[in-house]
């Protein structure tokens, strides 16, 4: 018990005393929901918001997302000619590998990497699902990033 105590003691406290330049961020998204597939045939395009917290040392970072998507979605009434849209929400959370490409200081590319798993309101399952995405980065100064992703979520339904 000592042994694993001091070596889980060891673990936390390590990145703390080394001298890397490992940069830590948070930020907050937002973004446009476009359904595709048979799956999807009865949603329409919506909106999303979340927050990001990264790790990151040198060209490779470590994320978590969390993210809220507001779609709306035909409710089939056959009794009805003209259908009815609802709104659903579908909450998302991703944790993923990141890779960049260029300088910090400058702009650069990246490559996302994710597994996520999303549950909501009218989902009778919680679902998960990959998300490949890139994106482009552009330094406003030295702590101000102005970060532009496209994200594929390829759910399993």
């Amino acid at each position: 018990m000592k042994t694993i105590l001091t070596l889980a003691l060891l673990a936390i406290a390590k990145p703390s005393f080394s001298q890397s330049n490992r940069v830590y961020s948070f930020s907050v998204n937002g973004g446009v929901f476009f359904p595709s597939g048979k799956q999807f045939s009865s949603l329409a395009t919506g909106y999303n918001a979340g927050i990001d917290i990264e790790t990151r040392k040198n060209y490779f970072g470590i994320f978590l997302c969390s993210k809220l998507n507001l779609v709306k979605y035909e409710n089939i009434i056959y009794i009805d000619i003209e259908p009815e849209y609802e709104t659903m929400s579908i909450g998302e959370i991703t944790g993923g590998v990141r890779w960049y490409w260029g300088a910090t200081d400058k702009p650069n590319l990246n490559l996302d990497l994710g597994l996520g798993i999303y549950t909501g309101n009218y989902l009778h399952k919680i679902h998960w699902g990959f998300q490949p995405g890139f994106g482009a980065n552009l330094p406003f100064s030295k702590r101000i990033f102005a970060n532009l992703n496209v994200k594929f979520n390829m759910l399993e339904i």
